[in-house]
């Protein structure tokens, strides 16, 4: 499968976050003070989703069950175009609220990514995107029957991804901090309930690049 908007990404991009390619961007994922990831900027996020794509492509070279194509391969990308401020805008318009910076950064640098986790397939797109309740009702009416506090997080929560292993990537906009990020969760059907609270999407983001790299480095 081609998919629309894959484009080759230079080897030395993951420096752009850091410096010293993709151990430069992790280093950088987990800094403080004045060197801490700009994660409400588009050009951070190009860098750490190249650095991140490279990182995927390596450790599944030889493994065609990860469904990675022949054109995602030959660019050396894993992600998208970057939504335009039109499709962002549109988006935010039909959901009627304004998304969280971090993740307004990331699908500013990709409408879109492959393998953001280790049992994540598919991102969902500004098109895409949408009210759990809404955009998969089989799946909210059984998961949210889980009690009264599970079911308003479940009424209320944004589903952010696609394809994946049986869980599904939730932002909360009941739980919002000073600076307008939406606290994350992953809600999978192989362990009982939520897992652990991030703070916001792209602290989801890291949590999940450290158990694929753990992954990797354990396989």
């Amino acid at each position: 499968m081609v998919r629309r908007g894959v484009r080759p990404v230079g080897r030395d991009a993951a420096g752009l976050a850091g410096g010293g390619g993709a151990a430069g961007v992790r280093d950088a994922a987990h800094a403080t003070g004045a060197d801490a990831p700009r994660w409400d900027s588009v050009e951070y996020w190009r860098a750490y989703l190249a650095s991140y794509s490279i990182d995927v492509l390596r450790a599944y070279e030889n493994d065609d069950w990860q469904r990675i194509s022949d054109a995602q391969r030959a660019a050396g990308w894993l992600g998208c175009a970057g939504a335009t401020e039109e499709q962002l805008a549109a988006t935010e318009e039909r959901l009627g609220t304004r998304l969280p910076p971090s993740y307004r950064a990331f699908l500013g640098a990709s409408n879109g990514f492959s393998h953001l986790g280790p049992f994540l397939y598919e991102m969902r797109t500004t098109r895409s995107v949408g009210w759990l309740r809404e955009a998969e009702p089989s799946t909210w009416e059984i998961i949210r029957q889980g009690g009264p506090e599970e079911a308003a997080y479940m009424d209320r929560v944004l589903l952010i991804s696609d394809v994946a292993d049986a869980q599904y990537w939730l932002l909360d906009p009941g739980d919002v901090s000073p600076g307008g990020e939406w606290a994350a969760n992953i809600w999978a059907s192989w362990y009982p309930g939520l897992r652990e609270r991030r703070a916001s999407f792209a602290a989801l983001v890291a949590d999940e690049r450290r158990s694929f790299e753990q992954l990797r480095d354990d396989g």
